[in-house]
C-alpha cells in the first residue's frame, strides 16, 4: 500500500505507554490466557512474535512461560516503556518497526499473537497478511481487534472520535482523566439491581461510550485516552476477520471469544480468532 501518515498514532501510544505503566500482573496473565489461549506447554521452547507490544506487559508473559525468545515490535516509542517493563526477562528481543512493513523473513515465527492493535493500522488487512506470512509451516497466530457495533452505536463512536481525533493529545489526556469518575459512575449503575438506576446507567454510557469503565481508575485513564487518541480505530465482523484467515492460507481457525472468561465484569468483547500455517508435506 502506499505510505500513510501514522504520526498521530506514533504519538498517541509512545505518550501512553511511556506516561502509564499499567502493569497488573494478575490481570495480564489471565487476559493473555483468554485472549490468545496459549499455555506453558505451547509457548516454552518457541519462538514468538508480540506485534504490537505496546508498553511489553504480554511480551513479560510470554517470556515468563518459558519462550526461546519473545520478540516485541511496536511502531511506536512505546518500545521504551517495554524495554522497562520486561527488564529482567532475559528471553526478550525490541523492535520499533510497522506491522505492515515487519523486518523479518517469512516462516521466522512459532507463534504470533496481535491483542488490540491491527484495528489501530490504516490497513488492518493487509497488516494482518503481512504478519501471517512471518509464520513457520505448523505455527499459529491469534488476533483480537474490535468488534463492529449496531449502526446507531457505530454512529456514535464515529461522531465521538471524529471531534477527539482532531484535539491535541495534552488535551485528550486531560479529558481523560477528567472523565475517569464517569467511567466509575457508569460501572456502578450499570451493574445495579434498580431497573431506573440500570437504565440511567446505559443512558450514561451512551453518551460518554469510549469512557472506560474498568475498576482500577489508573487503568480507565490510559483506557479512555486509547479509544479516543488514535487516528485510526477500526470495528470488524466475524465474517470478515475471518476471509483474512482464509487468504492467508491458515487451516484450523477457531473462535477464541466463545465462552470467554473475563478478568474483570464489562471487560470488553472483540473479535478474537486463531489459525494456523499449514505444515510442510
Amino acid at each position: 500500500m502506499t505510505d500513510v501518515d501514522q504520526s498521530r498514532t506514533k504519538s498517541a501510544y509512545a505518550l501512553q505507554w511511556n506516561r502509564w505503566r499499567i502493569v497488573r500482573p494478575d490481570e495480564d496473565r489471565a487476559t493473555f490466557a483468554h485472549r490468545t489461549g496459549l499455555d506453558r506447554a505451547a509457548v516454552e521452547g518457541r519462538l514468538v512474535l508480540d506485534a504490537g507490544c505496546g508498553m511489553g506487559r504480554y511480551a513479560r508473559v510470554a517470556a515468563e512461560l518459558g519462550a526461546r525468545l519473545v520478540v516485541g515490535v511496536d511502531l511506536s516509542a512505546a518500545v521504551r516503556a517495554a524495554g522497562d517493563v520486561t527488564r529482567g526477562c532475559a528471553h526478550v528481543a525490541l523492535a520499533q518497526a510497522d506491522l505492515l512493513r515487519p523486518p523479518f523473513a517469512p516462516g521466522t515465527f512459532d507463534h504470533i499473537y496481535s491483542l488490540g492493535v491491527l484495528d489501530h493500522t490504516p490497513d488492518p488487512r493487509a497488516a494482518f497478511l503481512s504478519i501471517a506470512r512471518l509464520l513457520r509451516p505448523g505455527g499459529r497466530i491469534v488476533i483480537w481487534v474490535y468488534p463492529r457495533e449496531k449502526p446507531r452505536v457505530e454512529a456514535i463512536m464515529n461522531l465521538h472520535r471524529a471531534v477527539s481525533t482532531r484535539l491535541p493529545l495534552g488535551v485528550l489526556t486531560l479529558l481523560s482523566r477528567a472523565t475517569a469518575p464517569v467511567g466509575g459512575l457508569k460501572r456502578s449503575w450499570m451493574a445495579s439491581k434498580s431497573r431506573v438506576v440500570e437504565r440511567a446507567g446505559v443512558a450514561l454510557h451512551a453518551l460518554t461510550i469510549g469512557v472506560s469503565m474498568h475498576p482500577d481508575a489508573e487503568v480507565r485513564v490510559c483506557d479512555t485516552l486509547d479509544w479516543y487518541a488514535p487516528k485510526y480505530l477500526s470495528r470488524h465482523t466475524r465474517e470478515e476477520v475471518e476471509a483474512w484467515f482464509v487468504e492467508a492460507g491458515l487451516v484450523e481457525v477457531e473462535d477464541l471469544s466463545v465462552g470467554a472468561r473475563f478478568y474483570h465484569a464489562g471487560q470488553g468483547n472483540g473479535i478474537n480468532l486463531a489459525g494456523r500455517r499449514p505444515s510442510e508435506i
